[in-house]
């Protein structure tokens, strides 16, 4: 089974893709802090190449791939039961398009609708600031949801890979000040603008030209919004309808999971190893939080192999990293399908990061049967 791989790999492909068009765009905010003159000269090195026709298409196609697949993560839950840090970036990832629609029109789409408009920091800022300052909240949300959900996602990807140790005290810094940096320039600039618009005429006059022209296609973007938000939300609610359904057909079918130490967790047919741990609060080690990354999760199946589902290739692909032995599974991936599977967990509830990274070094020698929390 390749397609869990292939779908991991392509969600995480478009993740980068637009996160580099973030980064640019937001450094390219950044500037601000000097003078709206130098946002604008540095708009076609840092994110003029996006502007082209093969620019456009990848940088749409990664979006609308990268929030399907989100909705798709969420329709293949069999389980509410997720860490904070997986909470927040669901949540962000779900609101976030909404909230970025409306710098999509503008920017985009409306170049395609009226004649002559070419969209600028100057008039995006003059739109925000002095015409529908409204919409500077909007963005101001827009840029703080998508560069969390953003850097969640490059963290914990990241934080997996041996390269960390050495690049860990670079990024993370990075991910802090590059958000800060971008807002104070969005306000900086904006305070310049402010004062354009007061007081120099002669600036002003185009931008309430194009602002004209918007507005002339004003009643075609907000029927775009319109479609585009319903679409969306349907496919909101038909990926938490799945989820509902799920829940309800298993709920009667009870399993359980006896571990190490004597202890027992309860719970539905289909839930995962991990989740049923999580579900009756057994410490666990889960670094990646359930995604097939890490392999802290993985557990020896001392009886009731049969009653598991079947490894899928992400499971094989981290096994095999990690040096797995016979009998060895992925907590996170194998599902419990019959009515009771007896399981050891080969690495202590508080494994972090660097099991994932060296799993040479956690061998069974540092096994450590727990009791509840």
């Amino acid at each position: 089974m390749q397609a869990n791989l292939l779908l991991r790999n392509a969600r995480l492909v478009s993740g980068l893709i637009l996160l580099v068009f973030v980064v640019g765009h937001l450094v390219n905010l950044a500037i601000g802090i000097h003078s709206l003159a130098a946002m604008e000269a540095w708009r076609g090195t840092l994110i003029g190449h996006w502007q082209s026709t093969t620019g456009r298409v990848l940088l749409g196609g990664c979006a609308l791939l990268h929030a399907l697949l989100g909705l798709y993560s969420m329709a293949s839950r069999r389980s509410l039961s997720m860490s904070k840090t997986d909470v927040v970036q669901l949540l962000l990832g779900v609101l976030t398009p909404p909230l970025l629609l409306n710098h999509i029109l503008m920017t985009g789409v409306a170049t395609e609708l009226a004649s002559d408009y070419e969209p600028s920091y100057s008039l995006l800022l003059a739109v925000y600031w002095s015409i529908a300052p409204g919409y500077a909240f909007q963005q101001l949300f827009a840029v703080v949801f998508v560069w969390v959900h953003a850097a969640l996602g490059l963290y914990t990807w990241l934080v997996l890979k041996p390269v960390w140790r050495r690049i860990g005290g670079f990024v993370l810094p990075i991910l802090f000040l590059v958000p800060i940096a971008a807002l104070l320039g969005f306000a900086e600039a904006g305070k310049e603008v402010l004062a354009k618009m007061a007081g120099d005429a002669e600036w002003r006059a185009p931008i309430e030209a194009s602002v004209a022209r918007l507005g002339e296609v004003r009643l075609q973007l907000d029927a775009i919004w319109v479609r585009v938000t319903i679409l969306y939300g349907g496919l909101a609610l038909l990926a938490l309808g799945i989820v509902a359904v799920r829940y309800l057909r298993s709920r009667m079918a009870s399993v359980s999971v006896t571990y190490d130490g004597g202890l027992v967790a309860h719970g539905r047919r289909g839930l995962s190893i991990l989740e049923l741990s999580r579900a009756n609060e057994i410490p666990h080690a889960d670094v990646c939080s359930g995604r097939g990354r890490c392999g802290t999760c993985r557990v020896h199946v001392e009886s009731g192999e049969a009653h598991l589902s079947p490894r899928n290739d992400i499971e094989d692909l981290t096994l095999a990293r990690v040096h797995a032995g016979g009998g060895d599974r992925l907590a996170c991936q194998a599902r419990v399908l019959g009515s009771s599977v007896s399981v050891t967990r080969l690495l202590p509830s508080f494994a972090d990061a660097e099991a994932a990274r060296h799993p040479q070094d956690w061998n069974d020698a540092e096994r450590a049967p727990e009791g509840t929390a």
